[in-house]
């Protein structure tokens, strides 16, 4: 006698399709979980290499720093015309990328056509892979023609110039930030910095920090329009920023908010709870959003002369 195998019934098979779905509603949190800790870590590990790479630079360069900004001539950087270079363009033999190195015209402007082939080169050294919109370009370029002829690869991470010069009344008027001594940092426009000039300590003095996702404009993780000449590709002569906070809105000019409100030049990553940081002895910390900005602003200066919480 044949038996015949009993065929699941309707309320069977839904029964089934709902575990289903609560397992893949437990297990997805965890796996997005363990995707951003990979990230976070390659992230950081990014921000290693080019530690490493600024501080080759300085062992090769008279043991100083690039400049964070050329608005030349600056000849100590080897800029003997009037043009405008970013700090990225500088280690770019120290990340192995000499032929790139090779390519780039100090005689010429970033956005000139014939730096084409390295401003508009993808590099993934400068690419948080948490930051969504993977190789994204700023095609703007140049920013101040009515005709933009190029395009710029766009990366995640900025020096920092220091505290805002042009905001450092407001901010100490409104007991913000401890008043600097001197508001420049490690990597400042115009000026190759060594370490007898990082005075309040490498350990405690950024060098370069995330601010992601440009050139769109982020505020509290919700996504605006692109906006123009805010520092997006990573070989801009302005990927680089002075401190000066902003509200807890996103919004500018300045204000309380030190980290993760805005990335119109301020740190800003798509982390949890903070964002990375590369400090001038080329350690890489993690930086709490719930950091003050007169902590960040200390850190931001080289020789400001403020007194850093140890537990920051």
């Amino acid at each position: 006698m044949n038996h015949l195998r009993k065929a699941f019934t309707l309320v069977e098979l839904l029964v089934v399709i709902a575990i289903i779905a609560v397992l893949l509603g437990l297990l997805l949190p965890a796996v997005q979980k363990v995707r951003e800790a990979a990230s976070r870590v390659k992230c950081q590990n990014n921000l290693r290499q080019i530690g490493l790479a600024l501080h080759n630079f300085n062992d090769t360069h008279h043991g100083c720093f690039p400049p964070g900004q050329v608005t030349g001539p600056y000849p100590e950087a080897g800029v003997y015309w009037k043009q405008n270079h970013g700090w990225a363009v500088f280690i770019l033999p120290f990340l192995e990328q000499e032929n790139l190195e090779k390519q780039y015209h100090l005689d010429l402007w970033s956005a000139d056509p014939l730096n084409q082939p390295v401003i508009s080169q993808q590099l993934k050294a400068f690419q948080c892979p948490s930051a969504p919109e993977q190789n994204r370009y700023y095609t703007d370029w140049p920013f101040n023609t009515t005709t933009p002829t190029g395009k710029g690869a766009c990366g995640d991470y900025a020096s920092i110039w220091g505290v805002d010069p042009n905001y450092v009344d407001i901010l100490v008027a409104n007991d913000l930030i401890q008043r600097p001594g001197d508001y420049r940092g490690v990597l400042a426009p115009n000026d190759m910095a060594s370490f007898s000039k990082i005075v309040d300590g490498t350990s405690n003095t950024i060098l370069v920090t995330e601010d992601a996702g440009r050139p769109a404009l982020w505020q509290n993780r919700i996504r605006g329009p692109d906006l123009i000449n805010n520092g997006a590709p990573w070989a801009g002569y302005n990927n680089g920023f002075y401190v000066h906070g902003s509200n807890w809105d996103g919004t500018p000019p300045w204000g309380p908010c030190a980290i993760n409100c805005t990335n119109d030049r301020q740190i800003y990553s798509f982390h949890a709870g903070g964002a990375n940081a590369l400090f001038a002895d080329a350690h890489v910390q993690f930086l709490s959003e719930s950091m003050t900005l007169r902590t960040l602003a200390a850190l931001a200066t080289r020789a400001g002369g403020e007194v850093v919480p140890g537990d920051y």
